[in-house]
């Protein structure tokens, strides 16, 4: 047998024994390769859904947080002082997310409201209403102060703007003629919020104290802390006093106060002077005590009196030679002097004392001055007074504290009343607690002590003429 035919027959016999799996083959593969198409599409429906659930939960999570922004997070902080002090939260909407009361004052005015969710509009006008309504802003009163703190200062000024237009339009409907003070404090420094801790008060209130002090030196910071927002607005009205990074609108109310024609009249009468030249009166603040500051001179003289805003009473009084006035030597003869009597007669007389004890009068010929020294009613006076003129060159008075006056009858005393009522207006307090007021009839004096806003404050009272002898005030 040939090879050829050998081969042949070997290829048909493998033929036979091992059929044709092509086709089985190639359909398995057909088949795996659409099975796994199949199984690679219906992974990637998988993906597309599982995306789109994470997506659809980040849009609900996002607008979640939207709204959880747009109504309970804080975008300004709102400081609202007359004495009262009141911070308001407000989010975006201009909607209340909290109310605090920042002193004992505010919180009578804000009591048992809730603000929660409340329109800053509505908001605004109940507690002006409750400060109204409690005498905290009158005629008298009549300043506040508005501070909005938002890191935006567009959107600050805005708000600012805003506020100051309501507050005047809702104390212009409660028929009072408002001084509105606002100021935005998107940049608070580290001094206002020191100061604020150190003396309670709100960051506002601390940046306008900070405020008040740069433009006047002479005042501070210590004076103004205690004092109402009007008070403080009162003092901002003098030359000197003006207020940089705080607006105002209207002029603090000083009806309160004695004027400063009054004023004048108790300094001119004092020093004895009708026709003095270069007068000025300004308002000025001595111990957190609001004051008129009196300054005039004569032929000879320069004046600075002190003079209680409220009351009228002379706090201080100095006197002394002008710098470029020459006086001329006195002659020494006896003749040209004024009698020791009548030196004595002008003492009493600028004094308003008829019957002095412990009255000395003697003549220094080297000064040309009398000095004439007495006591009456529990206080010392001293005099000085030209020997030849008769002119007053100095006048102190200050309290004896040896005194003790004698027994006087009931009838003659203030009533206890009327001493609670000299102490609460001069301290400038409404509603004090831990009221005490007694009568030492030895010392013919009334003790008058109370407790307000963190302070304690002591007064004695003369109980015959109802003059304030003391007044202390000290942190509680």
């Amino acid at each position: 047998m040939k090879n050829e035919e050998l081969q042949e027959r070997l290829y048909r016999i493998f033929d036979e024994q091992a059929p044709d799996e092509f086709q089985e083959i190639l359909s398995k593969t057909k088949e795996k390769e659409r099975n796994h198409f199949m199984e690679k599409k219906t992974n990637n429906w998988g993906w597309l859904w599982k995306f789109a659930t994470a997506f659809l939960f980040l849009m609900v999570l996002g607008g979640g947080f939207y709204t959880y922004q747009r109504n309970y997070m804080v975008d300004s902080v709102i400081d609202i002082d007359v004495n009262p002090s009141i911070e308001l939260k407000v989010n975006k909407k201009d909607k209340i997310v909290k109310c605090t009361a920042l002193n004992e004052d505010a919180k009578e005015i804000i009591e048992d409201m809730d603000f929660k969710g409340v329109d800053i509009d509505i908001a605004l006008n109940a507690i002006i209403g409750s400060m109204v309504t409690k005498g905290y802003l009158d005629d008298l009163s009549n300043s506040i102060l508005i501070s909005v703190d938002n890191n935006d200062e567009k959107r600050a000024e805005e708000l600012r703007q805003k506020l100051v237009t309501k507050i005047d339009s809702l104390l212009s409907n409660d028929k009072i003629e408002g001084s509105v003070l606002s100021q935005t404090i998107s940049e608070k420094s580290k001094e206002a919020k020191d100061l604020a801790e150190q003396y309670h008060i709100s960051i506002g209130k601390a940046e306008l104290i900070l405020d008040v002090v740069k433009n006047n030196p002479l005042l501070k910071i210590e004076d103004l802390v205690d004092l109402s927002i009007n008070e403080i607005n009162v003092l901002t009205q003098g030359k000197e006093n003006s207020l940089t990074t705080v607006e105002k609108t209207g002029n603090a109310s000083t009806k309160a106060y004695i004027g400063e024609e009054k004023a004048k009249e108790i300094a001119l009468n004092h020093a004895n002077v009708k026709n003095p030249s270069k007068l000025e009166v300004e308002f000025d603040t001595e111990n957190g005590v609001i004051l008129y500051e009196v300054e005039f001179e004569d032929n000879t003289y320069e004046y600075d009196y002190e003079i209680n805003a409220l009351t009228g009473d002379i706090i201080t009084s100095y006197k002394e030679k002008e710098d470029d006035h020459q006086t001329t030597t006195p002659n020494t003869n006896n003749s040209n002097y004024i009698s020791s009597e009548k030196a004595k007669e002008i003492a009493l007389n600028h004094a308003g004392v008829k019957n002095p004890s412990n009255l000395e009068v003697e003549l220094d010929r080297e000064d040309n001055e009398y000095s004439v020294d007495f006591k009456y009613n529990g206080y010392e006076y001293d005099y000085e007074i030209n020997a030849t003129t008769g002119k007053i060159i100095k006048s102190e008075k200050e309290k004896d504290d040896d005194y003790q006056s004698s027994k006087s009858s009931s009838s003659n005393y203030i009533s206890s009343e009327k001493a609670k009522s000299i102490a609460l207006n001069h301290a400038g307090v409404k509603n004090p607690s831990n009221l005490e007021v007694e009568l030492d009839k030895e010392d013919n004096e009334y003790s008058v002590e109370f407790k307000y806003n963190g302070y304690e404050y002591d007064y004695e009272i003369n109980a015959t003429t109802g003059k304030i002898i003391k007044s202390e005030k000290e942190r509680d």
